[in-house]
């Protein structure tokens, strides 16, 4: 860690409030000491840069996100402004696609919940047990690939594939054009990062057109051949009598299952594995025990320490009182996710990977209310099936010798380790 880094780091626990900068590329990285100290002293604090409120603790996160009549989530012209999408060189590249539109994360109730109807049934028990074979057959096939070498960079090997295969199969979308997906991803991801110069702004742009036309293509082949596919389903189906999607409706659709199922479950599978490397006691008794309610237990708590989604807007439907805190209409607020799950109120010794919590289902890694996260039982069941396998395959996990310590990526958002050099043995 440089000397910049950790006084960034030690200001931000130490410094007056009104002189921290909670969007500082280094505490969005390592945001758990700002957190620590927000949950305590500002559970409700105002940014005084950008006059977002960050809402800290496990009860006041709760509550945002079960109260959406308070706290909206229809609010596509507020990110917008926070993309930076008024860039004129921008612009003229967004009009060449197609309009963004409010579906699901960007919508309320009524209208969020008739376009969660037309993908519910991709995502239903008995279609993710069929997924099961799958799921497990794709994760051997990547360990096949590097396990004879006794190292990887598990994240691009292991953790950006098994959930992008996944998705992109169900898509209906062809295994040849998988660098392209995970190409749009990073786009789509880094357009909301607040991470991003001029020229990352343009490219993401640009790839995120590139994306709009090639899936409009991929709608009218749907039209005239639906398949046995989530795409499918979306431009065909029709709920309680009512017209087809759009193609604009479809694509931003389209965008948020595409991204949602794969960025935040790759963080976790990537994570999951670093913190058996740091807590090798907890390492061993998953060793010792990996039977199915123990490796559903570690997954659980991967999610809660991980909380890859870590947070989430959301808009003052009206003025709203939070923590003695008046937050007035139209305020724009972060529900933070990440902070809610090492909330010591909630979780005794939060900072403590420990899989036999009596509470791990607490954890609010994929949100709650209307918009828990829709493609929570398919993350998990990856998870479990991806780690089960690892396990079953790969020991003696541990840093590569000449690797340093994994660092984690900037982002308003999300948050997630940006590789891990791993060594490991076979398992005899």
């Amino acid at each position: 860690m440089t000397d910049s880094v950790a006084e960034v780091l030690s200001q931000a626990e130490g410094c007056p409030l009104h002189q921290l900068n909670p969007m500082h590329p280094e505490l969005l990285k390592r945001p758990w000491g700002m957190n620590r100290r927000l949950r305590h002293e500002a559970p409700v604090f105002q940014d005084p840069v950008s006059g977002i409120f960050f809402v800290s603790r496990y009860e006041d996160v709760v509550r945002m996100a079960m109260d959406h009549r308070t706290f909206s989530s229809k609010m596509l012209s507020s990110t917008r402004a926070l993309s930076s999408t008024i860039d004129s060189e921008i612009l003229e590249i967004m009009e060449q696609g197609y309009p963004q539109v409010a579906t699901m994360l960007t919508q309320d109730p009524p209208l969020q919940r008739r376009y969660r109807k037309f993908v519910d049934g991709a995502f239903s028990p008995a279609n993710l047990k069929a997924l099961e074979p799958f799921i497990e057959r794709t994760a051997n096939e990547l360990i096949d690939k590097f396990i004879d070498s006794g190292r990887c960079e598990f994240l691009s090997a292991f953790g950006v594939q098994l959930p992008l295969r996944v998705i992109v199969s169900q898509l209906g979308v062809p295994m040849s054009d998988i660098a392209l997906c995970r190409k749009w991803t990073e786009a789509f991801i880094g357009n909301l990062s607040q991470q991003l110069d001029r020229g990352g702004l343009i490219q993401a742009a640009k790839d995120m057109l590139e994306f709009q036309h090639y899936f409009a293509a991929r709608i009218e082949e749907r039209r005239l051949e639906p398949q046995q596919d989530i795409l499918s389903k979306i431009v065909n189906a029709s709920i309680d009598g009512e017209k087809q999607l759009s193609k604009a409706e479809s694509l931003s659709m389209i965008s948020q299952i595409l991204v949602a199922g794969n960025e935040t479950t790759s963080a976790s599978l990537s994570e999951g594995i670093w913190l058996l490397i740091e807590n090798p006691d907890q390492y061993e008794l998953l060793r010792e025990n990996p039977s199915t309610e123990m490796i559903s237990r570690f997954v659980e708590e991967v999610l809660r320490i991980s909380s890859p989604s870590s947070n989430m807007f959301r808009r003052a439907a009206k003025e709203v009182v939070m923590q003695g805190v008046t937050v007035p209409k139209d305020a724009i607020l972060f529900a933070r996710f990440a902070s809610a799950n090492q909330d010591e109120e909630q979780f005794p010794e939060p900072e403590s990977f420990n899989l036999m919590r009596d509470n791990l289902k607490d954890q609010v890694a994929f949100g709650k209310g209307v918009h828990h996260c829709l493609g929570a039982a398919l993350s998990r069941r990856e998870m479990n099936i991806g780690f089960r396998v690892i396990l079953e395959r790969l020991e003696n996990f541990r840093l590569a010798e000449d690797a340093s310590p994994p660092s984690f990526s900037a982002n308003v958002l999300l948050h997630g380790l940006s590789g891990l050099d791993l060594a490991f043995d076979k398992v005899r």
